[in-house]
């Protein structure tokens, strides 16, 4: 089959093996294994290896990226790594449940002020729930980082993980209050199941378009990633953005491998070690061009040939369709969000009078085309 072409610019780079959280809902956990630690000379070569590539923004996250070198934070390379990626010209953002922020703020100011935006994970906004999804008290420290952000003056993001729980509108309207109390834009990934318990978190497609009427009712959207929503709120999309426009490089192995996958979700499409493979080789290896070829031929998707929305939502999100199919091992399958399979009707969201339709808000940030992700800022 033919392929998209290749315009990869924007890359999550998920740091260290190790996490002291156990949060309900993780999706690197299953492919996570404890073992070897970053060292400088590895770091050199994956930064080099994005420089040459023409890499312009990565994202360190997945597991607190702090720990790139175990639980002991005085071992950290991450001021090391995010001056490499700076010093390359590579915008650099970062993830974080709100310790990696407060760490270096204190500990490396220099560090901290490279940072182009970062990103702090909640998973409800009120703080007992957040605190019992996350099996810690960490509440508290997610609002502090996002206080320092502000007062740097730093673009800053409340993300969630949406859920089947933490979507109703008491959450929705609770998310954006916080947004607004500490200057923060908001994005939610929409959770995929990468492990199977995880299918009991899944909201339901109805709630997953009601929650977002909520959001876009009060904020204006920043970066419409999941293509579904794209289609119905612009009339444009270009579809998934995984493995032709953004990648994830993955956690190092206890062998010391760091492989990449199109996709952060994918762990069955993890390919190659960066360490010793050229990254232009490995975006052009099956497991990319697999991403690539349903991108590029989105009627060959099942369900998908007949519809007037081909063109811009092309079979939406390749991550979330795979994962949540019964016969994983097949990309050419609907996001099963897909609103014309929606038996309550066409969402309002495609009204053109739908105050999400008029607003689009310029921000450079780091989860810009890369990921299905909603951004917004509150109005």
């Amino acid at each position: 089959m033919s392929e998209a072409r290749i315009a990869i610019e924007n890359i999550g780079w998920t740091l260290g093996n190790d996490c002291p959280y156990r949060c309900k809902h993780c999706y690197s956990m299953s492919a996570r294994e404890k073992g070897a630690n970053l060292s400088r000379t590895m770091v050199d070569r994956v930064v080099d290896q994005l420089a040459t590539n023409g890499i312009k923004t990565v994202n360190l996250g997945g597991n607190e990226p702090l720990f790139t070198s175990g639980l002991d934070s005085s071992k950290t390379l991450l001021p090391y790594i995010i001056s490499s990626l700076v010093g390359r010209r590579i915008l650099v953002g970062l993830t974080t449940a709100g310790i990696t922020i407060n760490y270096i703020a204190t500990r490396h100011p220099d560090a901290f002020d490279l940072l182009n935006d970062v990103d702090v994970s909640i998973d409800s906004p009120f703080e007992q729930e957040h605190n019992e999804n996350r099996g810690a008290s960490l509440f508290g420290k997610a609002c502090a980082a996002l206080r320092r952000c502000q007062e740097a003056g730093m673009e800053h993001t409340v993300v969630m993980c949406g859920m089947f729980w933490n979507l109703s509108d008491r959450h929705i309207d609770g998310l954006v209050e916080l947004a607004r109390r500490t200057g923060s834009n908001v994005r939610i990934n929409f959770i995929k199941p990468t492990e199977p318990r995880h299918m009991n978190l899944l909201p339901s497609p109805e709630l997953f378009y009601r929650a977002t009427e909520r959001l876009l009712g009060q904020c204006g959207p920043v970066e419409l990633g999941e293509s579904l929503l794209s289609t119905l709120i612009k009339g444009t999309g270009n579809g998934c953005p995984c493995g032709t426009k953004s990648f994830r490089i993955h956690s190092i192995t206890p062998n010391g491998k760091i492989p990449v996958s199109p996709c952060v979700y994918m762990h069955d499409y993890r390919v190659g070690d960066l360490l010793v493979d050229d990254l232009y080789d490995i975006v052009r290896l099956p497991q990319f061009r697999a991403f690539r070829q349903r991108l590029a031929n989105p009627e060959k998707i099942q369900g998908c040939a007949q519809c007037d929305h081909l063109a811009t939502c092309r079979g939406g999100c390749a991550a979330r369709a795979y994962l949540t199919t019964s016969a994983r091992g097949d990309l050419f399958v609907q996001d099963p969000y897909c609103f014309q399979r929606l038996t309550s009707g066409t969402p309002r969201l495609l009204h053109d009078e739908s105050p999400a339709s008029q607003v689009t808000v310029e921000k450079t940030l780091v989860h810009r085309d890369y990921l299905c992700t909603l951004i917004v800022t509150p109005r």
